[in-house]
């Protein structure tokens, strides 16, 4: 896995026979209630869906749960530094 985004994810499309999306183009996908950028850890940041949008949970931004209104599906994917990743299902703990 080659780390090419300043975040440290990779950039690229994930292997294949992963089901995955691109939220600045794909349409949200329905009955997937949490999602991860590819190569991200889901107990680390993961974007699940709630009402009015989609909302970051996990580790690395649970300190600001209650000041971070939801985003739009099409930011899912966009990192800390303006790349957009692909996104993979991801279990919503």
């Amino acid at each position: 896995m080659s780390h090419d985004c300043l975040c440290g994810l990779p950039i690229g499309e994930p292997p294949a026979g992963t089901r995955h999306w691109h939220p600045e183009r794909d349409p949200e996908p329905r009955g997937v209630a949490a999602v991860v950028r590819y190569g991200e850890k889901a107990e680390l940041r993961r974007a699940v869906r709630v009402g009015g949008g989609w909302a970051e949970r996990g580790h690395m931004v649970n300190f600001s749960i209650d000041r971070t209104p939801p985003m739009t599906w099409a930011e899912c994917g966009t990192c800390w530094a303006g790349t957009r990743h692909s996104v993979v299902a991801a279990e919503a703990a």
